[in-house]
């Protein structure tokens, strides 16, 4: 078990990306495969990247993601969402779990998006975190995140998110969960393409970078590639879009900690 748990930090010490420590990550598949590139985008795992992309839906939501960190069972993480558009906004509720039984991290949260006027949207979140270290005990805390989106024509969209502004004390000694920014912009010259990028920020650690593009090659497929920086990861994989429902796969590549397999579903009941 204690080399398992050093393994763990050591693996969080050279990809501080990883859910460890209650910093959040960027969950589907689409996004993933786009080199995490997520803060400008709407879509049914706005839940977790943006809660500001949640305004721009049109149906309920439900998505499920799952990705196996370099390979090993005891690294994986597991996340679903859901998200109700009503007449007073969209609602959204979300939940995390990665790690095994010795060691783990929860994340629970309750959202709520709205616009304002027809291209600026809010979001924000209330979250639950909670840590289970077997020879430590739990601990758990409550934050919160929140979100931006300004489409700022038919070819550019900008994107800005905040977790964990309030530096709240994860309840392990005097350990604080991160607090991160994230800012991006988008374009989409056309129909068929997409490119994304970001800038994200732990005020702890150096500024890193995020880029990915997604190609339409046919109705029901699309291509994606992207990069990422801090540490330096390579991403690819497809995606499957049978109008409502959506299956997209993605793997990301670390030059040492090897390949992390990466698949979402999501269906939309109703016009996205």
């Amino acid at each position: 078990m204690k080399k398992l748990l050093l393994l763990i930090i050591s693996v969080c010490y050279f990809n501080f990306q990883l859910f460890a420590s209650g910093e959040p990550l960027s969950v589907g598949g689409r996004n993933a495969a786009m080199g995490n590139a997520s803060v400008t985008l709407s879509d049914a795992f706005s839940v977790f990247n943006n809660q500001a992309g949640m305004a721009f839906l049109q149906g309920f939501s439900a998505g499920l993601f799952t990705q196996r960190n370099f390979g090993i069972s005891e690294l994986s993480f597991s996340a679903g969402g859901v998200t109700l558009p009503t007449k007073s906004g969209v609602f959204g509720l979300s939940a995390g779990y990665f790690g095994f039984s010795g060691y783990n991290e929860k994340k629970a949260g309750l959202a709520y998006s709205r616009l304002f006027g027809s291209k600026i949207s809010g979001g924000i979140q209330i979250d639950y975190l909670g840590t289970s270290i077997s020879e430590y005990g739990n601990a758990s805390a409550f934050t919160f995140e929140a979100g931006l989106i300004v489409k700022v024509s038919d070819h550019f969209t900008t994107g800005a998110h905040v977790f964990n502004p309030v530096r709240i004390n994860s309840g392990f000694a005097n350990e604080k969960i991160p607090t991160t920014f994230n800012l991006g912009v988008s374009y989409a010259p056309n129909s068929k393409v997409l490119i994304a990028s970001e800038i994200a920020k732990d005020i702890d650690f150096p500024v890193h970078f995020r880029a990915g593009i997604e190609y339409q090659v046919i109705e029901v497929l699309y291509l994606r590639a992207g990069i990422e920086t801090k540490p330096s990861q390579y991403t690819f994989g497809f995606g499957i879009n049978l109008d409502q429902l959506k299956i997209d796969f993605a793997s990301s590549y670390h030059p040492v900690l090897g390949v992390t397999p990466q698949i979402s579903l999501s269906y939309t009941f109703g016009k996205h």
